[in-house]
């Protein structure tokens, strides 16, 4: 019998250079595990930049962070928490 895995919310935050510029971002992603969360921030801000991964730097003291839905930026989070929430496969 499998567990139910409850997701969590990281806000990650960090830097990545273009053309000699160090350009700050920060991402909140839902994820089940840290290594899966920086896979996402490393693929949609190398899609959407076009930086190459090894561009892309993470803080090292506070760049990974645990966030509960209410402190997220992103409203999508807040909805996901609804009792009327529902995800159709």
């Amino acid at each position: 019998m499998y567990m139910a895995e409850i997701a969590n919310i990281y806000r990650i935050s960090g830097y990545y250079i273009k053309v000699k510029t160090k350009i700050p971002f920060i991402f909140e992603c839902r994820a089940y595990k840290v290594e899966n969360a920086l896979e996402k921030v490393f693929s949609e801000v190398g899609s959407r930049h076009r930086v190459k991964r090894d561009r892309i730097f993470i803080e090292r003291d506070k760049g990974i962070k645990t966030i509960n839905a209410e402190d997220a930026r992103n409203p999508e989070f807040l909805d996901m928490n609804a009792d009327d929430f529902v995800i159709y496969r």
